[in-house]
């Protein structure tokens, strides 16, 4: 009689658990679908996807860095080049009100705001040409504190 009682339990909690794994899984009514290919950003507000990526490149995915140990930031647009400057100043990788100033004022813009990678830049990771997103974590700390002190004088030449 135990057995069953037992046994009853355990299939319950089987079910429980198979059913929140589906519905983790399966889209809740609202919610926008992502289509394949893309990867899906979650900010405070809604989900974006964004298109066209190719993964995530780190310090050592050949060909990322430069000579100088460093990843470009040439292809870094205003939306990106916000959303990291508020990742480096969240991550305590700049100190002053300088790069915090000029970042706020960068992430204020209408067309930053709506700029697909600017979800991206606040989880740090930089546009590239290969539309491969660099993962500035991935360097060592010096590099990190570099490319912020980049992304601040960047941002302020989009602010002027």
């Amino acid at each position: 009689m135990n057995t069953n009682k037992y046994f009853a339990a355990v299939a319950a909690l089987g079910l429980a658990v198979s059913g929140a794994a589906f519905a983790q899984t399966a889209p809740q009514p609202g919610q926008p679908i992502v289509p394949p290919g893309t990867q899906a950003v979650i900010t405070p507000n809604h989900v974006q996807a964004v298109g066209n990526l190719n993964g995530i490149a780190t310090a050592s995915t050949p060909g990322t860095l430069g000579e100088n140990g460093m990843p470009s930031i040439d292809n870094a647009q205003a939306g990106n080049v916000a959303g990291l400057t508020s990742y480096c100043i969240h991550k305590k990788l700049s100190l002053g009100t300088g790069p915090r100033s000029a970042s706020r004022k960068l992430a204020k813009r209408s067309d930053v705001q709506n700029d697909q990678y600017y979800s991206l830049g606040g989880r740090g990771l930089l546009q590239t040409s290969s539309n491969t997103p660099f993962d500035i974590s991935t360097l060592p700390k010096d590099k990190q504190v570099l490319v912020c002190r980049d992304l601040f004088k960047k941002a302020q030449s989009f602010g002027n």
